[in-house]
């Protein structure tokens, strides 16, 4: 058995505690900074009557959306590295989407028109200064405590065999968050010889961590000292710390996401549906208000690109391809016809940059999106999304499926008309299986990090950088 001191703390001191004392900053910041410049414009600079309430009505509302915005963006999550250059960054997008939601609400609840801009610059000016301040503050005394040893968890780590010698390696590498107070190893069972448990070595260390401020224990054996494992919990849970168990999977390196009852089993959940029960609610809401006011702005443009396509080239005005959809199951795409062929069988030539096959219209179409827009009845039949992977022809899928190594993953969400890959440039052609590579990454890290607040920034940024890049001919 082998120990050292640790770093004592007030009990208190937590990176959850203090991750919520700067969640209420925040909040007080946010309703602190209007106030200050409703008081600086309205009696220094206006001084005229004004209608408090509405401006009442926005201030409850933006701090309410600043902090679900936040929590949404792990602001307030310390167990990660407390970046402030990051934070700042990160504030300030928050602070735009708190705008943006803020007014939209206000649109949608009708608060009269008289809010005074000025008031809002003021406001916008005030907050960020707020927020940078208190940030760099709080930055200032998270890295003292870390310099203390105050925010470091004093750990008891037991156990045996390879699964004890890689938690007690991990343990020792982040010193930042834990310290290593004891470890206590038992002789791992072998053949017919049976593992060195010593309930009385687990009374020893109990008494020991009693001296001594210990804030959890950590159990890592293998699977077949299962009985071994019962008795070192009915023992340490005297104690008055967290008592975690590391699971054996016997090398298997599984992504443990939660842990639940199921029957009386205990089943650990490696993989979670993406983007269920209110985000899918959020999610559908979005695509339904979204696809139908979209339909109804982009009729007349629709109806214009429809004439250009009869009038250019014989064929159908429509172009309709099989894809594969959520879950893989096929789906009809419909697009503007931008081409002289209807390709939809097993074998499907993509679009080059040099290609006769593209009508003139069908150009134009393609290197701006538009050819897409007719997926917004798609998107109201509930077959795809306003945001998410792209969709690929029956065959490409088949191709890179077989090439690229979690290509099928994408389709555990609804495919869209744009998403997080085509406004980084990886849109058009995909001769290149590094480019279909990036795109995949990209596809996939939308759907692990989905929120309301990134389909926003995406169909924001769509038309920034996603329309007009070069990548589509």
């Amino acid at each position: 058995m082998k120990s050292r001191s640790a770093a004592s703390k007030p009990g208190w001191v937590t990176e959850k505690i203090l991750g919520d004392l700067l969640a209420l900053f925040d909040i007080a910041a946010t309703v602190t900074s209007a106030l200050l410049a409703y008081y600086l414009y309205h009696f220094l600079i206006n001084r005229g009557p004004v209608d408090s309430m509405n401006y009442a009505v926005i201030i409850v509302i933006a701090a309410a959306v600043f902090y679900t915005v936040a929590r949404q963006r792990r602001q307030y999550d310390l167990q990660h590295p407390f970046d402030f250059a990051n934070q700042l960054a990160s504030l300030i997008y928050i602070s735009a989407a708190t705008v943006a939601a803020t007014f939209a609400v206000l649109f949608f609840m009708k608060v009269p028109a008289d809010i005074s801009r000025i008031w809002v610059l003021l406001w916008a000016g005030l907050l960020m200064t707020f927020l940078a301040a208190g940030r760099a503050l709080f930055n200032h005394y998270i890295e003292l405590l870390m310099c203390k040893g105050l925010l470091r968890r004093s750990v008891v780590l037991i156990g045996s065999g390879s699964q004890f010698d890689t938690a007690k390696a991990a343990l020792q590498r982040d010193q930042r968050h834990f310290s290593l107070v004891s470890a206590l190893n038992f002789p791992a069972p072998s053949g017919s010889l049976k593992s060195g448990f010593s309930a009385d070595l687990i009374y020893s260390l109990i008494k020991e961590a009693q001296d001594k401020q210990i804030h959890e224990v950590i159990i890592a054996v293998p699977a077949s000292m299962g009985q071994d494992l019962e008795s070192i919990v009915q023992q340490v849970q005297m104690l008055p710390v967290d008592v975690r168990v590391i699971p054996d999977f016997g090398g298997a390196k599984i992504p443990i996401m939660q842990i639940n009852s199921i029957a009386g089993l205990s089943v650990v959940t490696t993989v979670s549906k993406p983007i269920s029960e209110w985000g899918a609610f959020l999610k559908a809401a979005e695509d339904c208000c979204i696809g139908l006011l979209c339909l109804i702005l982009f009729a007349p443009a629709m109806a214009l690109i429809a004439a250009a396509v009869k009038l250019d080239s014989k064929g159908p005005i429509f172009f309709r391809q099989r894809r594969h959809g959520y879950n893989h199951r096929v789906i009809e795409v419909v697009k503007f016809r931008t081409m002289t062929v209807l390709e939809d069988g097993d074998v499907i030539r993509q679009a080059s940059k040099v290609d006769n096959r593209v009508t003139r219209v069908g150009a134009f179409l393609r290197r701006t999106s538009l050819d897409e827009l007719p997926q917004l009845w798609n998107v109201i039949r509930g077959e795809m999304s306003i945001v998410g992977p792209r969709p690929h022809a029956l065959a490409h899928n088949s191709y890179y499926g077989n090439l690229i190594e979690n290509y099928a993953n994408r389709h555990r969400v609804k495919p869209g008309l744009t998403g997080w890959a085509q406004i980084h440039g990886f849109r058009g052609e995909t001769g290149d299986p590094e480019k279909m590579v990036m795109r995949v990454r990209y596809d996939l890290e939308y759907i692990d990090n989905w929120s309301v607040w990134l389909d926003l920034k995406i169909i924001i940024m769509t038309p920034l950088f996603g329309l007009f890049r070069r990548a589509a001919y």
